[in-house]
């Protein structure tokens, strides 16, 4: 039965996205985020994301956390529709879609012989940072959580694998021992770092504790590698801007586990600041702060 489950699974995904692919780029994320900002704010899980909001940024009333949670969920219901046309956005031709600013902090990373990590966060459409990195001719690979769905998650890895053209590498141990591979090879890694992280350090984010994944600044460290932070934000529609902030690097004359947080906590105020421009483009539906 679970077998079945999946491939049912499968197949509506496949339908889903084949049905927006008929309806045209424009289109299909405009119907996208008008269902999802429609239907969003009734399911359970919002109710986490209102939880975040209030514990993140107590300052806000009732009425300014439900406009970000219809934003929220408007975006993130464009970003889904927008999964049928990832072959657009990741054109090497068609820069339409995407205005790119601090692409001297890009460049720097290239030129830099130890490879570079850049991260981000679940910020607008989360799936276009790896494209841009390998728009620039950065080889290497990008870091994702594996989809529960066997098949989901083999369609989903090969069509990033066509696009992006990065190596796509799981969250884990044997993830662990591709990033070090490519690290030592000088290649890029692109990831995402907002989530909660079990195994991770305690450091702060939005003034609360939490358990942060350690390991971009950990293989910083190791491998005198810069991490380059990315911010990407939905101008208009299907409009993007993706800039690149000054690289962090590691101080080699630094304790190690006093630079990995330092480094860590680094990453994770970029982040608040970033989330605090624009507070609907962030997915607040993590469990960033469990009780």
């Amino acid at each position: 039965m679970q077998k079945l489950n999946h491939r049912l699974q499968y197949f509506g995904l496949r339908a889903f996205l084949g049905f927006f692919r008929l309806l045209g780029l424009e289109r299909a994320s405009r119907f996208g985020g008008t269902m999802a900002r429609f239907a969003g704010p009734r399911v359970g899980v919002s109710r986490r994301a209102r939880k975040n909001i209030r514990h993140a940024m107590p300052e806000l009333d009732d009425a300014a956390i439900e406009r970000i949670v219809r934003d929220m969920w408007e975006n993130l219901g464009r970003t889904m529709a927008e999964y049928a046309f990832l072959d657009v956005f990741g054109d090497p031709h068609d820069f339409s879609h995407l205005d790119i600013q601090g692409e001297e902090n890009l460049f720097a990373a290239r030129a830099d012989n130890a490879g570079a990590i850049f991260c981000s966060g679940h910020f607008s459409n989360w799936e276009l940072m790896p494209m841009c990195v390998k728009r620039f001719d950065l080889q290497g690979g990008a870091v994702y959580r594996h989809a529960n769905n066997p098949y989901v998650d083999e369609y989903i890895v090969n069509l990033r694998e066509r696009i992006t053209g990065l190596e796509q590498i799981d969250k884990g141990a044997h993830g662990a021992r591709k990033l070090l591979r490519l690290l030592k090879e000088g290649g890029n890694i692109a990831m995402l770092v907002d989530q909660k992280m079990n195994d991770g350090i305690p450091a702060t984010f939005f003034g609360h504790r939490a358990m942060t994944t350690s390991a971009p600044a950990g293989m910083a460290v190791r491998y005198n590698a810069l991490l380059v932070p990315v911010y990407l934000q939905r101008v208009e529609g299907t409009k993007f801007c993706m800039q690149f902030y000054p690289p962090l690097k590691a101080d080699p004359e630094a304790e190690t586990f006093g630079e990995i947080a330092r480094l860590t906590q680094a990453l994770n105020d970029f982040l608040e600041a970033r989330i605090r421009e624009r507070p609907h483009e962030w997915l607040w539906m993590h469990n960033r702060w469990p009780n």
